[in-house]
């Protein structure tokens, strides 16, 4: 039944009035090479009540002082906080195991490439909500806007020029180009980086992460966009590198979709 518009809730109206600024403002400001996503934000949040700001409340404060880049939003919440870097203790203690494995087996190699990931992961202290959460998905999922007090920091970062290679042998990153392909960043690295791997897992901007054949009975290619990260399954046969194919690319779903990033604490929007 479609509600009386006399009768709908303020923040609701409100909601309806800024639709069309919103979708306006997000297609000028959105990366045209970043694919559509449809997983959704999982934070704890509803359409909020007249009197509690939405998160849309916010960005459109924010927006007023500021150009947004919409594709690389992101939000924040510290009840994460504590789950990430548990996670990340224990990549580092798997990965330092498997190091170790790595140089018993006579691949020293792969040993200093894990040493390397290991410290790249050291540096990824930044967390955020993986998923969309610009006002043109938000206005497409309003029962999955969460309440401003809900969301303890909003931000988003410059669009870089890069994409990011896990392999074996190390971290790499690679200048990103038009038209770049899964196939035009392999090329680009050693054979023996992905020589044993049938399979790459893509994490893109958004913390989507998809699963793709390499190996010549599974082939399949992507189009890269800037800041996506490309990691190449382990070489390894152990309980240890299954489990780090599988909870890498969960971690850095959760890191912020860049390196250049603003943050803003809604608190200070109300004031």
């Amino acid at each position: 039944m479609v509600t009386p518009h006399n009768r709908l809730p303020q923040t609701a109206r409100w909601i309806l009035a800024i639709a069309l600024w919103g979708l306006v403002s997000t297609a000028e400001a959105q990366d045209d090479t970043e694919p559509t996503s449809t997983f959704t934000i999982d934070i704890e949040g509803h359409q909020p009540p007249s009197q509690s700001p939405s998160l849309l409340d916010a960005w459109l404060t924010v927006e007023r002082e500021a150009p947004v880049n919409w594709s690389r939003a992101f939000v924040v919440r510290d009840a994460l906080a504590a789950e990430g870097r548990q996670r990340q203790r224990r990549l580092e203690t798997e990965l330092d195991g498997l190091a170790m494995q790595a140089r018993l087996l006579n691949a020293p190699a792969i040993g200093d490439g894990l040493e390397s990931w290991r410290e790249a992961l050291n540096k990824l202290n930044k967390g955020r909500v993986p998923g969309r959460v610009d006002p043109t998905w938000l206005m497409a999922h309003l029962r999955q806007v969460p309440r401003i007090e809900d969301v303890d920091e909003l931000g988003w970062c410059s669009t870089p020029d890069w994409v990011e290679a896990w392999t074996p042998l190390g971290v790499k990153r690679l200048a990103w180009q038009p038209g770049m392909t899964t196939d035009t960043l392999m090329d680009q690295l050693p054979k023996d980086a992905y020589a044993r791997a049938d399979t790459l897992q893509l994490v893109t901007p958004q913390g989507e992460i998809r699963k793709l054949g390499i190996a010549a009975w599974n082939h399949d290619q992507a189009p890269l966009v800037p800041g996506i990260r490309a990691i190449i399954a382990l070489p390894l046969e152990s309980v240890g590198a299954q489990w780090v194919d599988m909870a890498l690319p969960q971690f850095l779903s959760t890191r912020l979709p860049g390196d250049d990033c603003i943050t803003v604490d809604p608190a200070n929007l109300y004031q």
